[in-house]
């Protein structure tokens, strides 16, 4: 349970928040216009960095998976509006449209060729590279066959690709957190389990 001061500490971030992403952040009392404040860009960069790192530190110290999905959450709604686009994070989560049967293909697939290549006996430090490499690579390659008609560039590429890995990130994330409340709900005997 949060304290009085607590919760106006985070009443006064969640304000300073909303309008520092909407830009209309007055300057202190008794400054000018032209000091910087809030609504300065630079301004601006340094109090989101200040706010991810609250945020960072009240997520660790619960020490729960929400932490994560916030985190990712929001690089999607921050990589939608890079992209031009109105931010829903959890219709993009929502939309991934992966088969199962399709995923278990693709990982042996993936096995069977990093077998080949490094044999049983390879580090993981090795295999690790080489599957980031693959993720990457594919992630990149596809992005860049999918562009939208007028979209040019590799920037826009990678945008894509980040966008897609990030959704990608916040699905496994959701189905862990999903797989852990079932098997919490399981090993707790809950009544009429």
């Amino acid at each position: 349970m949060t304290t009085p001061s607590e919760q106006r500490l985070f009443d006064a971030l969640a304000t300073l928040c909303q309008a520092c992403a909407a830009g209309e952040v007055p300057p202190p009392p008794g400054e000018s216009v032209e000091a910087p404040h809030p609504g300065d860009p630079e301004t601006r960069a340094v109090l989101g960095e200040a706010a991810l790192a609250v945020a960072f530190g009240a997520f660790a110290e619960r020490g729960d998976p929400g932490g994560p999905m916030q985190t990712l959450l929001a690089a999607l709604g921050l990589l939608a509006v890079q992209a031009g686009e109105e931010p829903d994070p959890p219709a993009e989560i929502l939309g991934i449209a992966a088969e199962d049967d399709r995923v278990e293909a693709e990982i042996d697939r993936a096995g069977e060729a990093l077998d080949s290549e490094f044999g049983r006996d390879a580090d993981a430090n090795t295999l690790t590279g080489a599957l980031e490499a693959r993720i990457l690579g594919s992630a990149i390659t596809l992005a860049g066959c999918t562009l939208p008609e007028g979209v040019e560039g590799q920037a826009a590429v990678r945008l894509r690709a980040a966008r897609s890995l990030v959704r990608l990130a916040a699905g496994l994330v959701a189905l862990n957190a999903v797989g852990a409340g079932a098997g919490a709900g399981a090993a707790g005997g809950e009544p009429g389990a």
